[in-house]
């Protein structure tokens, strides 16, 4: 597989195309979480004290069992890794105790939903959630906070700790829904307005150049995006400057995905966003135009449109991050090629050791302090986790960064499966 081979590269924006400075970026979404926790909903004030212990916490790739109320880690089959109760990480012993074999009861029918349904469930129908955003993962400890105030021994204690629950979700709603931003509602719009220099990081020359010169060498260029026109301007004007569409032949927002791929095709057109208007319902459209923007839709449209106006065969590639938006349905419910961006790579990556490596790798260590607490993301060759997993089965290609694709040669061979610029194992 090499990268000249591909006639279309379609990416994802958030955490894809977009680099965020995670060291600033979970704090913040930690903090408008837990300011509407305490205004809106009436905790206490010491939800918003926070410390670096607190975000040492987050992680990626968790699962919260609203049965039990712990934070668990699972492999790839299903077996319990770690587990948290909200006070201290639980021992085999306790772990055992709690799950028999050290197995999570729900893995089966989680797994069976997440990779079969068309249509991702929805976290108030389901036992668990999934943390598999830096979206929603800065709420862990905030979890842990609530369940520390709260007695296991109280006959309230599971009914409380779900009513949290629910409001947490009604937390990502008031500060994540698309439509707060026009309307400058909510905390984390109004936010990352103000201070996008400290959230977002500016795309390198190399990048850039890299773009153009696909673009110039015949690859088609899509963004596919869920994130809606005005918050894509935002990011994509900091990161890539005011010329950004440029670098694109089309640009796809507010594209709801998983059901971008899972739904059917004809449930799904597009709509022409017309000067900064995303009303929906006007201007449906079967057929996509080269440089313009457009709303929703379905990804065999963006397919048909590639065949039409590519200039060479070859084969289609989507590169995101998101697992339930991108990684699964893209392998899953099209016929297109998935290069998958797993930013915890950068903590294992590789040594420069061949000469044709012109990118910088670094050997795989971490500090005792980050081996501690959840541990791996990826887990262990041996015991590899249910993320890593699903990246060894979906991905044909996992980079640590979008600026990964800048060195990757374009008549470099890669092998599909591979971790291309970091090894954890």
């Amino acid at each position: 597989m090499k990268l000249k081979d591909f006639s279309a590269l379609c990416f994802d924006m958030d955490f894809t195309l977009v680099n965020y400075s995670l060291k600033n970026f979970l704090p913040m979404v930690y903090d408008v979480t837990a300011q509407f926790l305490v205004e809106k909903k009436g905790y206490p004030k010491s939800l918003q004290h926070r410390d670096e212990a607190d975000l040492k916490l987050i992680r990626q790739g968790l699962l919260l069992d609203k049965m039990t109320h712990h934070i668990i880690d699972v492999t790839s089959s299903g077996d319990i890794i770690s587990a948290h109760d909200g006070k201290r990480f639980l021992s085999d012993d306790k772990i055992s105790a709690i799950y028999p074999d050290k197995r999570w009861p729900y893995f089966d029918s989680y797994y069976k939903r997440f990779e079969c349904d068309a249509e991702y469930p929805s976290y108030n129908d389901t036992p668990y959630f999934f943390f598999d955003s830096s979206f929603v993962s800065p709420v862990i400890p905030l979890i842990f906070k609530h369940m520390q105030t709260l007695s296991s021994s109280d006959p309230d204690y599971s009914e409380k700790c779900l009513t949290f629950y629910k409001d947490l979700l009604e937390s990502f709603g008031f500060n994540f829904n698309p439509e707060n931003y026009k309307a400058r509602k909510g905390l984390f719009f109004p936010e990352m307005i103000k201070n996008t220099d400290l959230y977002i990081k500016k795309a390198s020359p190399k990048l850039k150049d890299r773009l153009k010169e696909l673009r110039d060498k015949g690859t088609k260029l899509v963004v596919i995006t869920a994130s809606h026109v005005d918050y894509t301007e935002l990011l994509m004007t900091y990161a890539y400057g005011s010329d950004w569409r440029n670098y694109f032949d089309v640009v796809c927002c507010r594209a709801r995905k998983p059901g971008f791929f899972t739904s059917s095709p004809h449930s799904r057109p597009f709509y022409q966003w017309h000067d900064k208007d995303e009303t929906v319902g006007i201007e449906c459209i079967r057929e996509l135009k080269s440089d313009e923007t457009f709303l929703e839709g379905h990804w065999t449209l963006v397919d048909k449109w590639i065949k039409c106006h590519a200039e060479k065969p070859g084969r289609v590639a989507y590169v995101g991050d998101s697992f339930k938006s991108d990684i699964v349905p893209t392998k899953l419910f099209s016929s297109w090629d998935l290069f998958a961006i797993v930013l915890e790579g950068k903590k294992y990556l590789r040594e420069e050791r061949e000469a044709e490596f012109n990118h910088v790798n670094k050997k795989p260590h971490l500090a005792t302090s980050e081996l501690e607490g959840w541990g791996s993301f990826f887990g262990s060759f041996e015991q590899r986790t249910m993320t890593a997993g699903k990246l060894i089965a979906h991905a044909d290609i996992t980079m640590s960064d979008i600026e990964t694709l800048a060195s990757l040669e374009l008549d470099e061979n890669f092998e599909s499966g591979c971790f291309y610029d970091f090894d954890p194992y």
